[in-house]
């Protein structure tokens, strides 16, 4: 892994010196590659592109970035893991002297064969800038892997094009000057992550995953995908095939042969690798095909805390025992947390209502001697892990269609919630009472934060009159109420993958665990296997009457049976609940107090959700998500 860094022309002259300014910008992102760092610029010195190197793949000098072709004329910055190196490099000797084992030579030698049709072909987590001088203007691609595992920053200055793997480096190059941009934090308050393209500041933008831009004649084109979720299989006819890919026993065999492929594709490493155990299915899923493809050492690590009722540590034991793991152990204590709270909002980048649990098991992990850690992430949103969305969200919908056809149905509806006891779960349903009904919608009453009156009340009035379409960002992602007909399965697959995992877990994962120069896999997200689930129809993912329950069919016995127990979903819970009304109260209000004073938000609506919160009315999702406000440089 690594910090990427660029800047190139687009019109007159930039107002100081272009390598200064980018080796400026790769010191505000050192930490995510303490081991080598380097700048090509241009020739005439307009432009350039740096790299600061955590080094996993070929650790000799020969892996230095960037890295140019033979003749010079084509150039790389490379943040990645290209998990089908060795099929692609094999394809490509007869045209490419190799000089090193880097998967970035490999990248660059199939830019230079397949140009940007490089990029399906690409298995991996990435995020790139390559500068192409072979043609009369030199040219400059971007591009993200189809997922958004890895980040990728943008900005036009007055005479070139700004980009960074960070928000701090382009923090650094002075490229978000121009403020908080209040489209993107009304999204922020309503979902609890800024949704890409946008990002905090105005005039800064991430490049959507699975999409390249392009940069040629002063002229910088729009994001142009590259990969989209497929669409899930629908009608009989697959069903019927006994032994086809879609049948009950032939999905479940597809999917171990894609789980085991992708957890065995992803331990190639030069360094120290090891994994995530959190005790839950998804980590221990990851275990236990490590176990199966090595049987060499594998180091798993956990975090536990004094508050027994948060702990999985008995379960992680329990699975690391059964893969004959090296084990590490930490309790990690609000004390703990509150010394670091600086640096872990530091890490942040951009606020996020998540993010803390990430930061102090990537910690571990680091202090466990691994460079590489494999994570669970995705399990949830594949096979259906979340209650809250899979199970919540369809008969949501059939609630909201039936109240709209009952005259002041949705007026009582929203008056009986008030009322409800369960009024702290359900607080974002009134919003979708005074929409028109739709899955979008039902799924922002079981995903989202603050709801538009409650947002409406914490905004200044500027930034309350922007227009962010929650509805019509999450029917761009997942697809429209039509497709959610049928396959509604798939559509909240789809939802959780490109709202909640990709603009939340993913990001929060890349600059936590690079804060500790930690490289995170995500086999459960590998492009194959994602593809693969999302393709099945509704009846192979959710008819194994249970959540997950495909994901547990294709495991077979590899897990121990205290392990696929049922039991609540917890994961790496942080006891925030407790902690907020504690110890870390005071850190708290400190953070309250300064979102107060920022002018992005209203001070006493503010304090108001606060003393909701003491009182136990509200989650407290809703005064950390403000409390993150109060981080923002």
């Amino acid at each position: 892994m690594c910090g990427i860094a660029g800047l190139f022309p687009l019109r007159g002259a930039l107002p100081e010196r272009p390598d200064v300014l980018l080796w400026r910008m790769l010191a505000a992102e050192r930490h995510r590659g303490p081991d080598d760092q380097g700048v090509w610029m241009m020739p005439g010195g307009q432009g350039g592109i740096g790299n600061c190197r955590l080094a996993i793949r070929d650790l000799s000098p020969a892996g230095h970035m960037p890295m140019g072709s033979g003749d010079g004329l084509v150039w790389i910055t490379y943040n990645g893991e290209l998990y089908n190196a060795r099929e692609l490099r094999a394809a490509l000797e007869d045209s490419w002297a190799f000089r090193s084992t880097s998967d970035t030579e490999v990248v660059l030698a199939g830019y230079e064969r397949w140009g940007v049709d490089v990029l399906p072909r690409l298995r991996g987590i990435f995020a790139l800038g390559i500068i192409d001088q072979r043609a009369p203007s030199p040219r400059l691609l971007l591009a993200r892997d189809p997922l958004g595992v890895k980040p990728l920053y943008y900005a036009a200055g007055p005479a070139e094009l700004a980009f960074a793997s960070e928000l701090k480096a382009l923090r650094a190059g002075g490229y978000c000057h121009q403020g908080v941009c209040a489209e993107a934090l009304k999204a922020y308050l309503m979902l609890g992550a800024v949704p890409n393209p946008m990002t905090i500041y105005r005039g800064v933008r991430a490049l959507p995953a699975g999409s390249s831009l392009i940069v040629e004649d002063g002229n910088m084109g729009e994001p142009a995908p590259y990969w989209r979720f497929p669409e899930a299989v629908c009608g009989r006819s697959a069903l019927e095939t006994p032994t086809g890919a879609h049948s009950g026993a032939g999905a479940v065999e597809s999917v171990r042969a894609a789980l085991v492929d992708a957890v065995r594709s992803q331990l190639v490493s030069d360094v120290p690798l090891g994994a995530f155990l959190s005790g839950g299915i998804d980590s221990s899923a990851v275990v236990a095909l490590m176990r199966l493809a090595t049987g060499g050492t594998i180091r798993t690590c956990s975090i536990a805390f004094a508050e027994a009722e948060y702990s999985e540590d008995a379960h992680a034991r329990a699975m690391a025992a059964a893969a004959g793991t090296e084990h590490y152990e930490r309790v990690v204590t609000a004390a703990e947390v509150g010394d670091e709270l600086d640096r872990v909002l530091g890490a942040m980048d951009q606020p996020s209502v998540d993010g803390v649990n990430t930061y102090f098991v990537a910690q571990t992990a680091r202090q466990a001697g691994l460079t590489v850690a494999l994570s669970g992430l995705g399990g949830d949103e594949l096979f259906g892990g979340y209650d809250a969305t899979f199970r919540g969200v369809p008969p949501l919908r059939r609630t909201l269609g039936l109240l709209s056809l009952v005259p002041g149905g949705r007026r009582a509806a929203a008056t009986a919630l008030e009322l409800s006891p369960r009024r702290r779960a359900w607080a974002r349903a009134g919003d979708a009472l005074g929409r028109a009904p739709s899955a979008a919608s039902a799924y922002l009453a079981r995903r989202g934060v603050f709801g538009e009156d409650e947002i409406a009340r914490l905004l200044p009035a500027g930034p309350r009159t922007e227009r962010f379409d929650a509805v019509a960002h999450v029917e761009a992602i997942a697809g429209s109420e039509e497709s959610f007909m049928g396959r509604q399965f798939s559509w909240v697959s789809r939802a959780e993958l490109g709202v909640y995992t990709h603009h939340q877990l993913l990001r929060d994962t890349d600059v936590m665990s690079m804060a500790h120069s930690l490289e995170v896999r995500v086999p459960l997200l590998d492009v194959r296997l994602v593809e693969l689930v999302l393709g099945l129809p509704d009846a192979a993912k959710a008819g194994c009457g249970r959540p997950k329950g495909l994901l547990l069919a294709a495991l077979g016995n590899d897990l121990p049976d205290s392990i696929t127990a049922p039991r609540p979903k917890q994961g790496f819970l942080f006891p925030f609940d407790r902690w907020l009304r504690g110890p870390l109260r005071g850190a708290a209000e400190d953070l309250l107090g300064a979102a107060g004073r920022s002018g992005f938000v209203d001070p006493g609506e503010v304090w108001r959700v606060w003393k909701l919160f003491l009182a136990g009315r509200v989650h407290w999702s809703r005064p950390w998500t403000l409390a993150a406000l109060g981080a923002i440089k």
